[in-house]
């Protein structure tokens, strides 16, 4: 239960980002390209859990990790020359990553029935989760400013 509210509340985050305005064409250009592979992990967040039946969730946590590894990885392949936007995209990608092996750890101590572990886990994804929403904050400040 406390992992699909977490699901969701990471979703509804990564929802927020949204179109990029602003000076500067490369400016415009960069933020475009940040937003959209950051709305295409959400989508892949989205369809992994509308995908995962089990009972404990560990599918749906193992889609989450995969679709934030990726999101990180596209993330590092978008060509930014911009100095903030180089700063908020590598932010973005520890954070991904952070969520993607918190959502492993809390999948395999999900699996294993071990409580403790599970606690753990579930306590680092929170925490990682948690850095997500200022950074979409950041980078919606910084692609609307003028």
């Amino acid at each position: 239960m406390r992992t699909q509210v977490t699901l969701a509340a990471l979703v509804a985050a990564l929802g927020l980002v949204a179109g990029a305005g602003g000076c500067g064409q490369n400016k415009v250009s960069e933020c475009n390209a940040l937003i959209e592979v950051i709305n295409k992990g959400v989508q892949s967040i989205e369809k992994g859990t509308k995908t995962g039946a089990d009972q404990g969730g560990s599918s749906e946590l193992k889609a989450m990790a995969e679709a934030m590894d990726k999101v990180a990885a596209d993330a590092a392949q978008v060509k930014l020359t911009t100095p903030e936007l180089q700063k908020f995209s590598g932010e973005y990608q520890a954070m991904a990553k952070e969520v993607a092996r918190a959502a492993r750890d809390l999948a395999t101590s999900a699996d294993a029935n071990d409580a403790e572990k599970s606690n753990t886990a579930q306590a680092a994804i929170e925490k990682a989760i948690k850095q997500e929403d200022p950074l979409v904050d950041n980078i919606n400040k910084f692609c609307q400013a003028p």
